[in-house]
């Protein structure tokens, strides 16, 4: 995912609810700004990619994420892990760069699941 991509998925988890690309623009804070259109591209993008959904609404679609900003970390994960030769190594890794309070929040999860 490219910086404006994550840009604008952030404006939109950052709303409770859909929002129209103008107002996505309105609220995005980036040096240089970009145009309206430049955000309905993004936006596109982000629906063929199934990271956001759109309705239309008169004659504007309102998007919003497909999914949570936690759900889309927690995919980013497993296909970076999937990606790996040695996934087990990369979870390895993983967790040794996570903060005390980070690896005990894992290692509750991790209890839960068994």
């Amino acid at each position: 995912m490219g910086s404006l991509e994550a840009a604008v998925l952030k404006v939109l988890w950052s709303c409770d609810d859909a929002l129209k690309p103008g107002e996505v623009l309105a609220r995005l804070d980036l040096e240089p700004a970009i145009t309206y259109s430049t955000v309905v591209t993004i936006l596109r993008r982000l629906w063929k990619k199934d990271l956001v959904t759109r309705k239309k609404h008169g004659r504007a679609f309102h998007y919003r994420p497909s999914q949570s900003r936690e759900e889309q970390v927690a995919e980013t994960m497993i296909e970076a892990f999937s990606a790996a030769t040695d996934p087990l190594a990369a979870v390895g890794h993983f967790v040794e760069q996570l903060s005390v309070e980070q690896a005990s929040a894992f290692q509750r999860v991790l209890r839960r699941r068994r």
